[in-house]
């Protein structure tokens, strides 16, 4: 290393700038420009020498840099970042789902542990039938209640009988058995209405769908005769119909073997 970079630079004629007709021949033919070579190149590997050679370390970071700065790794790298971020994200959700659910759970938990059960006598009604409130509910409350078809005549008839009933028996002085009587009355519409029928207990309303139900009848029978009289007619147009189409026939046959025979010879009169 004694030798200095003045040795290896060029005089002051060497620097001088060159006439511009000059041949790339003349250059390489100069043996003045080889020598400069030489000299640049005995440099560089003085230089590379001090520099020391190459580490397994250094190696590995220059391949570890070229391949992040290519775009095909770049874009592999963003792709699993925003992936990772995602499967984080849907995981603390589904974290947070089963917390929430756990805390239901342990409140529905305590609140039943909170409510005692109640024993309850069993009641039964009229029929000898548990009732499981006060109050005896229709079996099937989503059914519906069937309508009653009873006669408005029969029904009306009833309650004339039950009311001379009840007078009959405050008449005679028996003022706590009419009391009772109307007291099951009463329970019996109160259950009727809970089971979902209809009371019929309006004297005015039950007169009028008599005088409906007479109307109806009326109307119906008027109907049914003239229908009837209908069927009839058309069954007699029909039948009439038919009985002209088989005389008819009948003729048509006659006059046909009439002409047959008056055609091989035979005399009839009129052919």
């Amino acid at each position: 290393d004694d030798d200095t970079y003045e040795d290896y630079l060029l005089s002051d004629d060497e620097n001088a700038p060159k006439g511009k007709g000059k041949t790339n021949k003349a250059k390489k033919a100069n043996p003045e420009n080889e020598d400069v070579d030489e000299r640049l190149a005995s440099m560089k590997n003085k230089l590379r020498q001090k520099k020391g050679p190459t580490t397994e370390k250094q190696k590995k970071r220059r391949e570890a840099k070229k391949m992040k700065n290519s775009k095909g790794v770049k874009k592999l790298l963003q792709s699993s970042a925003k992936t990772l971020k995602n499967e984080n994200i849907k995981q603390k959700k589904l974290k947070n789902g089963l917390v929430k659910m756990e805390n239901g759970h342990m409140e529905a938990d305590e609140s039943k542990e909170l409510i005692k059960p109640v024993k309850i006598q069993p009641v039964f009604n009229e029929e000898s039938k548990i009732v499981y409130s006060k109050i005896d509910f229709a079996a099937n409350p989503g059914q519906k209640a069937k309508k009653s078809h009873q006669n408005p005549k029969e029904i009306l008839k009833k309650l004339k009988d039950t009311r001379q009933q009840i007078n009959d028996l405050k008449e005679q002085g028996e003022s706590e058995k009419a009391a009772e009587l109307q007291n099951d009355i009463a329970w019996k519409k109160a259950f009727d209405k809970i089971e979902g029928k209809k009371v019929k207990d309006d004297t005015k309303l039950l007169q009028k769908a008599i005088k409906k139900r007479k109307v109806e009848k009326r109307v119906a029978k008027k109907k049914w005769t003239e229908r009837k009289e209908k069927v009839d007619h058309d069954i007699a147009k029909r039948q009439k119909k038919r009985q002209e189409n088989l005389d008819k026939r009948s003729k048509d046959k006659k006059n046909t073997k009439l002409k047959k025979a008056s055609k091989k010879g035979r005399i009839i009169a009129g052919y």
